[in-house]
């Protein structure tokens, strides 16, 4: 069953990696066979069903259809099908996925509430779909080096904006540690969380309304404010005090994606705010 997840992680790096040049073939990027050889290995193991992969390689071809589009209207119902399909993976209403609990029930603090996370396949799968084939991203080192510093004041100033009111309103408290399952927890929340919940919410819904509103000046903070609400709303379950604290971090995110275009910026300074949380802080939040 891990071997599924060992390879679908690298997949997600493999995405800044150059393409493979295969003799009397097209260059092959190397992502596409990291991915390949995850979901064999996820249908092997169980991990995986045939709708789940199905699932996938629809959005694969939604995705690529969206990105080569050059009819307006192929390109909105494209968008608009890659959409709904990712939303409903990463909510797991498609059947065909066996994700693992990886932390159960833990408290790792002891006024915590406790906390289960799982290793998600299918959420995973599409942060790095929607990454690889919709998500502006950087090319080269001079390009990360362009967006660099831009991103860590803006993760300085969203952690601290964010964890600040969440201190402030009783959500959580001070609590520096480092648990047995930190490696666990970072690892999962930045490969499979932040890099799929910003190549959705930056790098698809705000990317996409950005370009359809070029030459726009008066409406350039809607893709701002939707993207924002949108990440806001899908904290929902979580009460209405998550729901705030996502709206100022998604306020974060947003505004450093519309300054860099890049969904680098974004992903690093979500998970500079879910990381600083984990290890500084009670996590998820303060039990009532």
């Amino acid at each position: 069953m891990l071997v599924s997840f060992a390879l679908l992680g690298p997949s997600i790096c493999a995405v800044w990696l150059p393409a493979i040049r295969v003799p009397s073939w097209r260059p092959v990027p190397p992502w596409v066979l990291l991915f390949a050889a995850a979901v064999i290995a996820g249908l092997s193991t169980d991990v995986l069903q045939w709708p789940g992969a199905l699932s996938l390689v629809v959005l694969a071809a939604l995705a690529w259809a969206t990105r080569n589009a050059g009819n307006r209207w192929l390109s909105f119902f494209s968008i608009l099908a890659v959409i709904v399909l990712a939303l409903a993976l990463a909510l797991h209403v498609v059947p065909g996925f066996r994700n693992p609990v990886v932390i159960d029930a833990a408290r790792l603090s002891v006024d915590s509430a406790p906390f289960t996370q799982y290793a998600n396949f299918d959420k995973g799968a599409v942060g790095l779909l929607l990454l690889a084939l919709m998500a502006p991203h950087t090319r080269s080192l001079g390009d990360l080096r362009r967006i660099a510093r831009t991103s860590l004041l803006a993760a300085v100033v969203t952690v601290v904006v964010v964890l600040g009111t969440a201190v402030a309103i009783g959500y959580v408290r001070l609590d520096p540690k480092w648990p047995p399952e930190a490696w666990t927890f970072l690892t999962i929340n930045l490969l499979f969380t932040c890099v799929a919940e910003e190549a959705f919410f930056r790098g698809v819904i705000q990317e996409q309304l950005a370009k359809a509103l070029e030459g726009h000046p008066r409406l350039v903070a809607l893709p701002v404010l939707v993207a924002t609400l949108l990440f806001a709303l899908a904290h929902a379950s979580g009460g209405l005090p998550l729901v705030a604290l996502a709206a100022l971090a998604g306020l974060g995110y947003s505004l450093v994606y519309a300054i860099t275009r890049r969904i680098e910026s974004a992903i690093l300074v979500h998970f500079a705010v879910n990381a600083v949380h984990f290890v500084g802080f009670s996590y998820p939040y303060l039990a009532r």
